[in-house]
């Protein structure tokens, strides 16, 4: 990649670690956190997986920006999967701050008149903001920005119209959510299902508005970790014979068919097993955060692993083509 790609991808990847802390400290500052009017579901729920995926998409980005290539630089169709991955980091961002302003507008009596509360639609204010200039520096500054621009003048108004839509209903879900249905349990759980379908389907039209090619390229994600482990081992020197026995065990006769049945190009259904991995992680963070009674820790380590799974698979379902996540091989490159 060029350099001014891997600045690109550098700046997105500020801005998603900037979009993290701002969203830490909404929640988890004290004075701010009583006037938060977006800490509860379905807003909450937006913005957590709002910053997974934020994180994702950067990290995806800098990874292909900084990874070798064989030919020696990026083709166009490379590129453009790069400023796709970073525009989308963008509208995960943009798309949780628009829930958040659904929530200040629609609790407004929560912060209004509170310093605190001013505070906290500053944070808003200049959070948006900053977004705002990483998406204009990605669309002026990079080649792979205006080939996307260009890419998407070519098509017609129904993406806009679906975009706009999905985005106008989803934001009339959030503003008139009963408040009634989070205090019970199992709408509780359908409240996070909620708002993350919202976040997901939003940021996959308006995607699908600036870049609606998709188009399979030859590398996925494996690819693009695997030319960047290539690239370690390479310049690790004599440290490299300490990766070894890891690459021995992986090809055994033990563990190569395990391998091979969890590997997402070949059986989709592996997919679930990694958003259940994906979601007890996160179970396994907030019970270190809040460890609550020792009789809840089972019931609480359920709940955060089926929803972080759960969101998980929604994430799939509607980014993983457009982020050329994984391709799928036939039986003969099994």
């Amino acid at each position: 990649m060029s350099g001014r790609l891997k600045v690109n991808a550098c700046l997105i990847a500020v801005l998603a670690v900037v979009f993290d802390q701002f969203w830490q400290l909404a929640k988890h500052q004290p004075a701010l956190a009583q006037v938060n009017p977006f800490a509860d579901d379905p807003y909450d729920a937006v913005g957590s997986f709002g910053v997974l995926l934020a994180s994702f998409t950067a990290l995806l980005s800098v990874i292909r920006a900084f990874r070798p290539y064989q030919s020696g630089e990026a083709t166009g169709s490379q590129q453009l999967l790069l400023a796709r991955g970073e525009y989308m980091t963008c509208l995960a961002v943009a798309v949780t701050l628009a829930a958040d302003v659904v929530a200040i507008l629609r609790f407004h009596s929560l912060w209004l008149d509170a310093p605190a509360g001013y505070a906290l639609a500053a944070l808003v204010g200049g959070m948006a903001l900053f977004t705002a200039v990483m998406e204009w520096a990605i669309h002026h500054v990079a080649p792979a920005g205006q080939a996307l621009s260009a890419q998407s003048a070519r098509h017609g108004w129904i993406r806009w119209l679906s975009a706009f839509g999905i985005s106008v209903v989803g934001a009339l879900i959030l503003a008139v959510y009963p408040e009634s249905l989070t205090q019970i349990e199992g709408w509780e759980l359908l409240t996070v299902v909620v708002g993350a379908l919202i976040l997901f389907a939003t940021v996959w039209a308006w995607a699908m508005v600036i870049s609606p090619s998709l188009e399979m390229p030859r590398e996925d994600f494996l690819d693009d970790l695997t030319a960047l482990y290539q690239w370690f081992k390479a310049h690790i020197g004599f440290f490299s014979v300490l990766l070894l026995p890891l690459e021995k065990a992986l090809g055994s006769r033990l563990l190569h068919p395990l391998v091979n049945v969890l590997n997402p190009r070949h059986y989709p259904y592996s997919i679930p097993l990694v958003g259940l991995l994906i979601g007890a992680c996160l179970a396994l963070t907030e019970a270190i955060g809040d460890p609550g009674p020792a009789s809840n820790l089972i019931h609480r380590f359920a709940i955060f692993a089926g929803l972080g799974c759960a969101g998980f698979l929604l994430g799939y379902a509607f980014l993983a083509t457009p982020l050329a996540l994984f391709r799928r091989d036939s039986r003969e490159q099994r």
